[in-house]
């Protein structure tokens, strides 16, 4: 059985209509030279009918052509679409082991500022090529090194959160890092110095 791709398609009809036009224009002479009447209007009309026929042609490679370039933009637009899905499941999940740690070792404003922050820090760290290609466990660890918590990967930070019963209760690591909430905070990546 014999199969057209798209591309021996596109080629036929780009061949087919240059034949049209090959053949119209030759009639179109034959007509303007014919001395008899009668065969310059059988020529005319034979010239109506090929034109027509080249014309259908070229619509019709038009037609698949537009297709073709709206069915690309369509598969990109599913592809960007399904990436961006990805992209928020994955910033849920280290947002919720990050903020699991944020309220075991700060309470109240401090807990607010580092969870706006942590925002900030995803929505830039989302925007990297390779975000999706990471290890979720580097990924939470990067953040909470530069938000000042313990690393999870260390096996450090415990399991209270905002809703626990006594989450108000200062704790003691958050009252020996007075001097870190009293500076800006900012991610350990910007305050290393490159010198």
């Amino acid at each position: 059985m014999f199969m057209v791709t798209e591309v021996d398609l596109q080629a036929g009809l780009s061949r087919l209509f240059h034949l049209g036009m090959e053949l119209a224009e030759r009639i179109q002479q034959d007509a303007m030279e014919a001395e008899q009447p009668e065969t310059r209007a059988k020529l005319a009309t034979a010239f109506h009918r090929i034109s027509r026929s080249v014309r259908q042609t070229a619509a019709l490679k038009l037609r698949l052509e537009r297709e073709a370039k709206r069915a690309v933009r369509e598969d990109q637009a599913a592809v960007r679409a399904d990436r961006e899905r990805q992209v928020d499941l994955r910033k849920t999940r280290i947002k919720a082991r990050v903020e699991q740690l944020i309220w075991t070792e700060y309470e109240g404003e401090d807990a607010d500022r580092r969870e706006s922050i942590l925002e900030d820090l995803l929505d830039a760290d989302a925007l990297e090529d390779d975000f999706l290609d990471q290890d979720l466990d580097t990924q939470v660890a990067r953040l909470c090194l530069d938000l000042n918590l313990p690393s999870p990967l260390a096996g450090e930070g415990g399991g209270r959160s905002p809703t626990d019963e006594g989450s108000m209760i200062p704790s003691t690591a958050a009252q020996d890092r007075d001097a870190f909430d009293a500076a800006p905070l900012l991610p350990q990546r910007e305050k290393e110095d490159p010198g």
